[in-house]
């Protein structure tokens, strides 16, 4: 008997024991791949809270260590740590530290630390300082960090465009801040005044302009570049005579002067009227290829057609308007009845190209040369300016577009992508009856569910 007992103590305890080594070997296993297989779940509307496109096409293309110091309170570590270990998981380049000041005064003397929450980020030589716990900000400082050179961005002035330097809702301010938050050193220029194009001039944007060039500054241009490798952004908005329709047209662009007409649901979805295309169609190309599931909207816009092709040069058409659009030509119906109509007679039927970029060797001239490889020319041509206006500028893709289609201009492939979401103010607006209804469930309904239950109890007891 008492070895019977025994054994079954002894088979049981040993199941036991085999029990608690499985759920224990299970519980490190599960652990250890959480840690080697880390995976995020953002359910935000915007996804703030997981590292952009434009940071994690950075940190994956690093050609040199970088080394972020932040100094932080150790109360305040929480408030930057975790994205630091974010940047960090996503590059082997990228390491950090958080340093309390207070506790080692030393090493932020050392870096001429004087506010709580300034990061330092170091590259080789370079030193780039941040007070901001922000996304954007920190990639933006790393990106100056690793980047030896600025490119020199010139805006076309004089002609009526829109000015980089206006906070109006036409104006270019926040386009421009975006530029020279991307490490761009953004200037603006004259042509009359400067004698052309300047010498130093890396990317020309054309915002625009309203009258027409004089033709020694359209010249200037397609000397620009048609002879050195060069860069530009065109924006070119219907109803204008800009001079430049012929050079366009030597390079097979023609703006076609029609206004885009917009029929489709999803203008008047967003409360949008017909005059503002909200383009989701995008062609396979590198200025577009990240825009997937992005909308950029138009406003008054014209259609970019192309006649002919030039040897060597690719012309792509970017955005697309959808089927339900068209490129009104003629606006008399829309003057009487404030409703446009489609003529099939005159109108070009959508899809509509509102954007189109160029890439080879523009000169005719110099085309069949053995050596032509610094020549080629990259440009963007669109058919309305109004998209990267300080007003429609935070519409979806607007932004991403503009600074895509300049770095794609650039040849800086590193720097075409989505940009770091910012929170939004979404206020729950109610009606009058919504608000009751809410106070009503609030202070009666929810409360009052207790004590029905309470009296009920008390009933069946009794």
């Amino acid at each position: 008997m008492p070895n019977q007992v025994r054994n079954r103590a002894i088979k049981y305890g040993s199941n036991a024991v085999t029990s608690i080594l499985i759920v224990l070997g299970l519980t490190v296993g599960v652990n250890l791949l959480g840690i080697l297989y880390q995976y995020r779940i953002d359910t935000t509307e915007s996804g703030i809270y997981t590292l952009s496109d434009q940071t994690i096409s950075l940190l994956g293309g690093l050609e040199s260590d970088v080394n972020v110091i932040s100094f932080f309170r150790e109360v305040e570590r929480k408030t930057v740590e975790p994205l630091l270990r974010q940047y960090a998981y996503h590059s082997d380049r990228f390491s950090y530290r958080v340093v309390d000041p207070d506790r080692e005064p030393v090493e932020a003397r050392r870096f001429g630390i004087k506010a709580y929450g300034t990061s330092v980020i170091i590259s080789g030589e370079r030193e780039e300082h941040v007070s901001s716990t922000e996304e954007k900000d920190l990639t933006n400082a790393i990106a100056k960090a690793v980047q030896l050179e600025k490119p020199v961005v010139y805006f076309l002035t004089g002609h009526g465009e829109a000015s980089p330097g206006s906070d109006t809702r036409t104006g270019y301010r926040r386009i421009k801040n975006l530029l020279i938050e991307a490490n761009y050193d953004v200037r603006d220029s004259l042509l009359l005044v400067s004698g052309g194009v300047p010498d130093d001039c890396d990317l020309l944007i054309v915002p625009g302009p309203k009258t027409q060039m004089y033709p020694s500054e359209v010249d200037a241009i397609r000397s620009h570049f048609e002879n050195g490798k060069s860069a530009g952004l065109i924006l070119l908005d219907p109803g204008y005579q800009t001079g430049l329709e012929p050079v366009l047209e030597s390079w097979s662009v023609v703006p076609n002067g029609d206004l885009v007409v917009e029929m489709s649901t999803v203008g008047k979805t967003l409360g949008m009227d017909f005059s503002m295309p909200a383009v989701a169609t995008y062609a396979r190309h590198p200025v577009t290829e990240k825009h997937e599931g992005l909308m950029t909207v138009f406003q008054i816009a014209q259609s970019i057609g192309q006649r002919g092709t030039l040897p060597g040069v690719k012309n792509t058409k970017l955005a697309m308007t959808s089927t339900s659009s068209w490129g009104d030509q003629d606006l008399s119906s829309l003057r009487s009845s404030g409703k446009p109509e489609f003529d099939a007679l005159m109108d070009r039927e959508g899809p509509l190209a509102l954007a189109v970029a160029l890439e080879g060797e523009l000169n005719a001239k110099l085309r069949d040369d053995t050596d032509h490889s610094n020549r080629d020319a990259r440009i963007v041509i669109f058919g309305d300016s109004d998209f990267a206006n300080n007003q429609l500028l935070s519409m979806q893709g607007n932004a991403d577009l503009f600074l895509n289609a300049a770095s794609w201009a650039l040849a800086e492939g590193t720097k075409i992508s989505i940009r770091p979401k910012e929170r939004g103010y979404r206020p729950l607006t109610l009606s009058v009856s919504q608000s009751q209804w809410i106070k009503f469930l609030s202070l009666m309904f929810i409360p009052g569910i207790p004590v029905v239950l309470g009296m009920l109890v008390w009933w069946r007891r009794r």
